[in-house]
C-alpha cells in the first residue's frame, strides 16, 4: 500500500526499488495496530466469501450493504452477512486498546447510538493487480475506514514526506481517519513482488516477497442519503 500527499513528478517514484516498511508511517489518523486476524476466523472468511461471491465468476468486486446496529449490542443488524458481522464483533474488541477512545467510538458506536448504514466492499486482488491512488468518496462516505487484509500486499518504501510505502502482513488490519482518511491518497502499484524491510521490526536486511492472491475487506459508514440508489454519483 502507498500513501500520498501532493506528491510530484510520480513518474520517477518507482525508478529504483524502495524498501517497504512495516511499520506505519506518522499520518494523523493511521493505524496499523499489531493485532492479526485469527486464523481460523479468517480462514473461514476467505471461504465464505470465495464460495459465495467469487469462484466461478469472472469478478474481483463485490459491494455489501447493511444498516446494522452498533456491535456492542446484541442485535446482528441487517443486510451484512452473518461471518462479516461477527468480524465486526471482533475487531470492536480487539481495536479497543489500540485506537484512541474517539475513534473506536466512531467505527463501532455505543448501544443507544442510532442505526447507520454500512458498506463492506470485497476486493479480490491476483500478482500484479492493484488500485489506482484514490481518497475514498467524499460526498458518500463517512469518516473512519476499517481495513482487513487477508493475504499479503505491499509496495515500496519511504520516498518522502509526502509519500510513504507500507507492507501489511496477512491478516492485518488497517484504520483510516481524519487526515489519513480525507488528505492522503491511498493505493496499491500493480507489481509481481515487493522490496521489503527484513526483521519483525523491519530492520534487518531488506528482501523481495513474492505476491499471492488477496482478499480485502472494508467497512465504511455511509452518509446520510448516500444508501439511496437510483440516483447521480455524489
Amino acid at each position: 500500500m502507498y500513501a500520498v500527499n501532493d506528491a510530484e513528478d510520480s513518474d520517477s517514484l518507482f525508478d529504483e526499488p524502495q524498501i517497504a516498511m512495516r511499520t506505519a508511517p506518522p499520518i494523523p489518523g493511521l493505524f496499523v495496530p499489531p493485532i492479526r486476524l485469527p486464523l481460523e476466523l479468517a480462514n473461514d472468511i476467505v471461504q465464505q466469501c470465495m464460495n459465495l461471491y467469487f469462484d466461478g465468476r469472472d469478478v474481483n468486486q463485490i459491494m455489501l450493504f447493511g444498516r446494522t446496529a452498533s456491535e456492542h449490542s446484541q442485535n446482528m443488524g441487517s443486510g451484512l452477512p452473518t461471518f462479516l458481522i461477527t468480524l465486526l464483533h471482533w475487531l470492536a474488541e480487539m481495536l479497543c486498546d489500540h485506537l484512541p477512545e474517539k475513534v473506536h467510538e466512531m467505527l463501532f458506536p455505543p448501544k443507544d447510538a442510532p442505526q447507520r448504514a454500512r458498506q463492506a466492499i470485497l476486493n479480490l486482488y491476483h500478482p500484479g493487480e492493484g488500485i489506482s491512488p484514490h481518497v475514498d468518496l467524499l460526498r458518500r462516505f463517512d469518516d473512519g475506514i476499517i481495513g482487513c487484509q487477508e493475504e499479503l500486499f505491499g509496495e515500496a518504501g519511504p520516498l518522502d514526506r509526502n509519500h510513504w510505502d507500507l507492507y501489511l502482513e496477512e491478516r492485518s488490519v488497517l484504520v483510516l481517519s481524519e487526515d489519513a482518511r480525507y488528505d492522503w491518497t491511498h493505493g496499491i502499484e500493480g507489481k509481481q513482488k515487493d522490496f521489503v524491510s527484513g526483521g519483525i521490526d523491519g530492520q534487518g536486511e531488506p528482501d523481495w516477497i513474492d505476491r499471492g492472491t488477496r482478499l480485502s475487506i472494508t467497512f465504511r459508514w455511509l452518509l446520510p442519503g448516500a444508501d439511496i440508489v437510483g440516483g447521480p454519483d455524489p
